[in-house]
């Protein structure tokens, strides 16, 4: 029996260069199959969007009773951590799950994420394990585990990010109260959680696979040299807030470095013998 308590809200934000066909299979996912429905889902347009998108976008708000929608329009491309943080500001419920718009969240995903929030109150951040699969295909590569305890977590996320991003549920007010996604081009989400954690927020992972999401089985590869310099950034943040000591600033980025200047071909062996060892 699910709570009294179970209103929350959905946040994604959409680009022009994000696959329509996909970004419908998204909406249909986090609404229409699951078995707990959003009571609000807002929808940030990171910039201007293609015809097709905003035709997805109309029919899905129909779709639905028209309290649900909330269409969010930035008049230009900002980045995801600025349309993330522009969402918040419009989400109404205290609870926000977070979805991007090219995956896939499984039916049980809120109902089993909602209720566990709400019977474990102390917790701030809720993740779950997920599936990669094939971008055009949908083809399972691997399921991506994590760990699941806060302890665990807080260990594990000083090396890598601990929570995957499009899987997390979390209460809004921890996430304003540190001021919201850091203003990072990339991987704004560990640095998010790096912050909470320094801010003594409390976070778990479900150990159940709740979410499916497109990476392709090239994506460390193409993640090379340009990437590098957005990792930086995140590990400097890291050691600024106290997240991270200065040895580990260098032995991380030491790391990081030579996987990015590794032949393409070498990257996608490590990467495959990761994926193996999760599963």
């Amino acid at each position: 029996m699910m709570p009294l308590s179970s209103d929350f809200s959905v946040l994604m934000s959409v680009y022009k260069n994000d696959n329509p066909e996909h970004l419908s299979i998204a909406l249909n996912s986090i609404y229409q199959e699951q078995t707990l429905k959003p009571q609000q889902v807002v929808i940030v347009a990171d910039g201007e969007l293609t015809l097709e998108q905003l035709s997805i976008i109309s029919n899905f708000t129909k779709s639905v009773n028209n309290d649900v929608v909330k269409f969010v329009q930035l008049p230009q491309n900002r980045g995801l951590a600025k349309a993330l943080n522009e969402g918040l500001t419009h989400c109404r419920y205290e609870i926000v799950a977070r979805m991007d718009s090219d995956d896939i969240a499984l039916p049980s995903r809120f109902y089993k994420q909602i209720h566990y929030m709400a019977t474990n109150p102390d917790v701030d951040v809720c993740g779950t394990l997920i599936d990669e699969i094939e971008t055009d295909s949908g083809e399972y590569i691997s399921t991506r585990r994590v760990p699941l305890t806060h302890n665990e977590i807080k260990i594990f996320a000083r090396k890598r990010s601990a929570v995957s991003h499009p899987s997390v549920v979390f209460k809004k007010s921890k996430v304003l109260a540190v001021g919201g996604y850091p203003l990072f081009r990339k991987s704004q989400d560990f640095a998010l959680w790096s912050l909470l954690l320094v801010n003594n927020a409390v976070f778990a992972n479900l150990d159940e696979v709740l979410l499916r999401m497109r990476t392709g089985r090239d994506l460390m590869a193409r993640r090379g040299l340009s990437y590098l310099k957005y990792e930086y950034q995140v590990m400097l943040f890291q050691r600024k807030i106290g997240f991270i000591t200065t040895a580990e600033f260098i032995q991380y980025a030491s790391i990081r470095t030579v996987f990015r200047i590794l032949p393409e071909r070498f990257k996608k062996m490590l990467y495959a013998v990761v994926r193996k060892k999760q599963g």
